[in-house]
């Protein structure tokens, strides 16, 4: 179906040409009841980019070209509302009736234990898939969004190992339903049942979409900016601590600090006044940062000032 949607079209006149579309509104926490808004209107009070939107609608429409479209670092909260959304409904209202029909199938088929061990595995896998996705990988999206210290063991590649297909599970099913298991169908689960599978396999596919091919590479676009700055703000501190240097009379009264040698010893051995010791040592600190002899002694080793060992003796 293609409807060439834009930002003036009627959010009602979308909704009335492909019920399924309600389930979008449902996701990004927009009440059903639109009115004559428009896209613009709609997504102006909740805070949602226009293309972003239309993005959407055109998957819940069936189409699934997305990739010329340029989603930005701001999309991240509304595509993370949709998704964690998506798991609400699928675990609250889709598997729980799932489990229903399995159950009252086995009630008149008890031989078909199978059935139940098939649909409660697929149930943990796709549960634990969500469990992940809620506590690591969105928490992980989001500080990197707004620019925190993140886990730097952890990536969006970590996540794509993750990624399981919880759908072919979900096909499984579908399959052995419609041609292996047959069973008392009286009061026609088996249809309900059908029914109920292929509603959370076509929102699912949606999902997955949306993580594979909108979520994704948003995420890796957001780690190599965080990669670049990280790498700037390294070059820059190194040229900061880089651009500390010390002239040679510094030096030579640096070396006698560490020495122990007090401010009238260094003159009378440098042949200065004190008071140009004193000046030597103020210049050292402001250029170093460093005030105590202790902190001194280590910047003069580290910069082979001296040696280790002549502190020692």
């Amino acid at each position: 179906m293609e409807h060439n949607y834009t930002e003036n079209s009627k959010v009602a006149d979308i909704i009335l040409a492909n019920r399924e579309q309600m389930l979008l509104l449902e996701h990004l926490g927009i009440e059903l009841v639109v009115k004559g808004k428009s896209v613009r209107d709609i997504c102006l009070e909740h805070n949602i980019c226009t293309d972003l939107f239309l993005s959407f609608v055109r998957l819940y429409d069936g189409e699934t070209q997305t990739a010329a479209i340029v989603y930005h670092n701001n999309d991240i909260d509304t595509i993370l509302l949709y998704l964690g959304n998506c798991h609400k409904y699928y675990l609250d209202e889709k598997i729980p009736k799932i489990m229903e029909y399995v159950n009252c199938i086995l009630e008149k088929n008890p031989n078909l234990k199978m059935l139940q061990d098939f649909t409660e595995g697929y149930i943990k896998e796709i549960t634990e898939h969500f469990d992940y996705e809620n506590n690591i990988v969105f928490p992980y999206v989001r500080a990197l969004a707004l620019g925190k210290d993140i886990d730097n063991k952890y990536s969006v590649e970590v996540y794509k190992r993750h990624h399981s297909n919880i759908e072919d599970k979900l096909d499984d099913l579908q399959e052995l339903l419609i041609k292996y298991l047959p069973f008392d169908d009286s009061v026609h689960l088996r249809r309900k049942m059908l029914q109920c599978l292929s509603e959370l396999e076509y929102d699912l596919k949606i999902h997955s979409h949306i993580e594979d091919n909108i979520l994704i590479p948003l995420v890796e676009k957001l780690e190599k900016d965080a990669n670049a700055e990280s790498d700037v703000r390294e070059k820059r501190d190194g040229a900061k601590s880089e651009d500390v240097v010390l002239s040679a009379r510094e030096i030579d009264v640096l070396r006698c600090l560490v020495q122990g040698l007090q401010s009238k010893e260094i003159a009378e051995k440098l042949f200065i006044s004190t008071n140009t010791v004193i000046t030597h040592r103020k210049n050292i600190s402001e250029k170093t940062g460093i005030k105590s002899l202790a902190g001194l002694t280590i910047y003069a080793i580290v910069h082979s000032i001296i040696n280790i060992d002549d502190v020692s003796a």
